[in-house]
This record gives structure tokens, C-alpha cells and sequence, in this order.
């Protein structure tokens, strides 16, 4: 399952627009509503409330893609030598890769969600919520006012059952998943690749310390991005309380009974910083979802792995989440943490007033690069995303 985040997309060209066309939706006859994101500066406000991030649940895909209800898939971190520097493009034509073809909608953190009534001490009032979708869904509020030129679409149903739940997803029309079979370039397919051998690189099966030969082991594995282990986790922006889902790269030791979050860690691959316009680069774009990420899923830091233009790992770094935002401070054409903070809680007020019909009616909302607005659509005989049992219909 993809939790809707392309995680190592190659590092982005601030000169190079990449809008994408909006799947034109079936309206109904009245004018949709529209959320300007400009001005900026109305999110220049103080902080909204943000909760702790609380662990409901977590799930597996193993190799085959199969879910489980357990911690099979959820590896141990333990930092790859750089004597002599690993290449991450070793092994590219012996991946074994997800079929990204197939919608997979929500139903996998849906499927999680069923068993929370069967666990023993879990309380009502932590598994419901105003709003449920995965991290990247979030991931996308948090960063829009700064990812100006990025459109993007999601669907969104609220509950049938008079508890006033949203689900929302993202909207892959079978044109985007025809596209995702479509051939990329060497060069992209290469940085992309790079980012899961680095993950690869950089965990265990079992807890450390490690032998020598599973160190050993470890620099031929054969990828594979099927297997995932994700966490269901329940927090609150402002008013509006969110049940999500994460993909977690790995941990730090033993996964604790009580927030295990904060021993989760975030693995990522970057272009060695060798130029001013690199750093900058970094700073501004990458370094913004990585903060939006690990900060969403209560995730406290992130290991990135420097490669340089032939793949090779030149370095390793711990970044803070908190972090994160005083690396930018002060410095021009820079994110603000309230500005995206701010931006997400007004967006779901918007949401909220505006996906009024229960299920079956689904709404459609596109942010469009175009005239930067944010649009909710009201559709018309769309099947539903949400297929929800008995136990997860009382939420």
C-alpha cells in the first residue's frame, strides 16, 4: 500500500513547474465552493492545538503484499558503514516492485481499523474521529501553501452512520494508474531506487547487534517495496480530532507498549549538498515535507543519506524534527511552520462545512495550481471508497 507519498522523488527543480491536470468531476448544478490559498499572511497566526500522535494500532504488508495485523513487517535501525561508501543504484535490476497499477483506496487502514473494537482497554472515545485518511493526505495540507505550483485532487465521503466521520483518499483516476506502468526515465527510475536501497541499508530484521554476516547480507539484499509496516495513530489539529495512517521506515530498539512514536524514525536520500542552490533547494523543499511528515506522525528524527551523482553514499545525517523548522528560520523564500499548521486547520473547517451529504455522495477536492483554490465538488453516481463492516460503522 502507498500512503500517497512518492518518497524518493527526485530532488525538485524550484524552476520547474509540475502541475498536473485535474480529473474533470461530474458537478452538480450548484457552484462549488472555493478556498483561496493567498494571503499567506492570514496563517501568520499563533499555533494551533496539536496533539501527541497516539499509536491505535499498526499492521503489516509482507513480501506478497498480504496484510497482517501485526508487527512482522517493522524493522530495526542500525546505520550502514560508509567504509568503503555503499552505491544505491547496486541491484536496481533484481527489485522486486509493488504493482502500483492497482488502486488500493484506503481499505488497508480501513481493515485496521475493524479490529480496534476486539482489543482489549481501547476506549470509545479513542477511535472515533472527525476524519480519517492516511498521513500523506495530511502531509499535502501542511504543504500546499509552499508547493504552490503542485495541483492535486482527493475524494472525500462522510459516514452514513450520523457520526459525521470524513473519509478522505486521493483521487487516482484510471489514467493515473495507467500512467504509473508507463516507462520513466533511467535517471529517474535510478534516484527512485536509490532512496529503498537506502532503506535497505539502513535496517534489520532482528534487533542489533547484528553479525557479521548479516551486515554482509545486508549490502546484497534484493529490495523489495511490498513489504511495508504502518502505524494507525489518532491526534488533533485545532477542533479536529484524525485517525491516520503511516508508513514507518523503522525504530529505535524494542517498540514500546506506549508511544511507540517517538522511537519511529524516518529514512530518506538527498543530493549531496556541494553548491549554494543545493542547500537551498533542500531547505526549502524537501527538508519542508520531511518535517511535515515525521512532525504529523509524531516521528522525532530523520536520517538522510547524502548520494552523489553516481548513487554513492557519501554521508549521514540526524535531523531533529523539531529541528527542522530553526534550520530555516529567518532565512528568505523559506516555510513556516504556523503558516502550514494554520493553512490544514482551515482547510478541514472548510472541508467540514462543505462534504454535508452521508455516503453514498462523494465530493471531490481539488487544489488547482492554476488559480490557486482550493474547490469542493459535489459528485454524482460515484462508487463509494468506504466499505465499511458492522464493527467499524459504530466509530
Amino acid at each position: 500500500m502507498s500512503f500517497n507519498k512518492r518518497k524518493h522523488s527526485p530532488d525538485p527543480d524550484p524552476n520547474c513547474p509540475t502541475t498536473t491536470a485535474i480529473p474533470t468531476p461530474t458537478p452538480t448544478p450548484t457552484m462549488a465552493p472555493r478556498f483561496s490559498v493567498h494571503p499567506l499572511s492570514k496563517y501568520r497566526l499563533a499555533f494551533p492545538t496539536f496533539a501527541e500522535p497516539k499509536e491505535l494500532t499498526s499492521f503489516s504488508y509482507d513480501d506478497q503484499r498480504t496484510q497482517h495485523m501485526d508487527d512482522r513487517s517493522l524493522k530495526y535501525y542500525h546505520p550502514p558503514s560508509l567504509s568503503p561508501p555503499p552505491s544505491l543504484f547496486q541491484g536496481k535490476h533484481r527489485q522486486i516492485k509493488r504493482d502500483t497499477t492497482a488502486n488500493e483506496h484506503i481499505h488497508g487502514l480501513l481493515n485496521a481499523l475493524q479490529t480496534l473494537p476486539d482489543k482489549q482497554h481501547q476506549q470509545q472515545q479513542d477511535i472515533s474521529a472527525d476524519f480519517v485518511m492516511y498521513r500523506g493526505m495530511i502531509t499535502r495540507l501542511f504543504t500546499t501553501p509552499y508547493s504552490l505550483r503542485d495541483s492535486w485532487s482527493m475524494n472525500a465521503e462522510r459516514a452514513a452512520d450520523g457520526s459525521g466521520t470524513i473519509y478522505i483518499e486521493d483521487n487516482l483516476s484510471p489514467e493515473d494508474l495507467k500512467a504509473k506502468s508507463e516507462p520513466i526515465s533511467e535517471m529517474h527510475e535510478n534516484l527512485m531506487y536509490s532512496g529503498y536501497k537506502f532503506e535497505t541499508l539502513c535496517v534489520l530484521d532482528k534487533l542489533p547487534p547484528p553479525s557479521t554476516q548479516q551486515l554482509e547480507e545486508r549490502l546484497d539484499a534484493v529490495v523489495n517495496t511490498n513489504s511495508e509496516y504502518c502505524s494507525v495513530f489518532r491526534t488533533k489539529l485545532g477542533s479536529h480530532s484524525i485517525i491516520s495512517g503511516a508508513e514507518i521506515d523503522c525504530i529505535d530498539g524494542i517498540k514500546p507498549a506506549e508511544l511507540p512514536s517517538r522511537q519511529y524514525r524516518e529514512l530518506k536520500t538527498a543530493n549531496v549538498l556541494d553548491t549554494r542552490r543545493k542547500t537551498e533547494s533542500f531547505e526549502r523543499f524537501k527538508l519542508l515535507k520531511f518535517w511535515a511528515q515525521s512532525f504529523i506522525a509524531g516521528i522525532p528524527v530523520v536520517t538522510v543519506g547524502f548520494r552523489d551523482q553516481d548513487g554513492v553514499l557519501q554521508a549521514l545525517e540526524d535531523i531533529r524534527t523539531r529541528e527542522m523548522p530553526r534550520r530555516v528560520r529567518g532565512k528568505p523564500n523559506m516555510w513556516e511552520p504556523a503558516v502550514c499548521m494554520n493553512f490544514a486547520d482551515q482547510i478541514l473547517h472548510f472541508i467540514k462545512m462543505h462534504v454535508s451529504e452521508p455516503s453514498p455522495t462523494q465530493y471531490r477536492i481539488a487544489y488547482d495550481a492554476r488559480s490557486q483554490e482550493v474547490q469542493i465538488t459535489r459528485l454524482e453516481n460515484q462508487p463509494s471508497f468506504i466499505s465499511l463492516s458492522q464493527k467499524h460503522q459504530q466509530l
